[in-house]
């Protein structure tokens, strides 16, 4: 008899058009700003730029940060993964000292759909990012224009 083998599955991020596009917008917006720059110093600008919210699910931040109040994030993994849930769990217990009254569900929710200091993605990730929604961007241009 064959052994399963152990598969992660991963379902679709589902704030990804969103970000992909704010993050192009950034891009775009930052490649202007200082001529002469090369593409990898505006990449590294772009990552460190505040985004709109902290793009993860509130069902993923949730389990998360429940599990961190009870044992700390395990090591491996992304850094930057690691710093924006220890961001997100430092405002929660800032909420839980104003708002005593609100449940863990609700203040994770407050905290993610807030303005986060940076978008938690190294410059690689970003320029991959960039380059499937520029891509993106075109063919749905095409699409348009061969309509008419």
């Amino acid at each position: 008899m064959e052994r399963k083998r152990n598969v992660i599955r991963r379902s679709a991020f589902e704030y990804r058009k969103k970000r992909d596009r704010e993050l192009l917008e950034v891009f775009n917006r930052e490649l202007g700003a200082l001529p002469g720059e090369t593409v990898d110093e505006v990449l590294r600008r772009v990552v460190e730029c505040p985004s709109r919210r902290f793009w993860v699910s509130e069902e993923r931040a949730l389990r998360v940060i429940g599990s961190m109040m009870n044992r700390p994030l395990p090591s491996g993994g992304s850094a930057l993964r690691h710093e924006m849930f220890e961001e997100i769990k430092r405002r929660c217990d800032l909420l839980a000292v104003e708002h005593p009254d609100w449940s863990l569900s609700r203040r994770v929710f407050y905290v993610v759909g807030r303005e986060a200091p940076r978008f938690y993605l190294s410059p690689y990730r970003a320029h991959v990012i960039i380059c499937e929604e520029r891509r993106r961007c075109r063919a749905e241009m095409l699409r348009r224009l061969r309509r008419c």
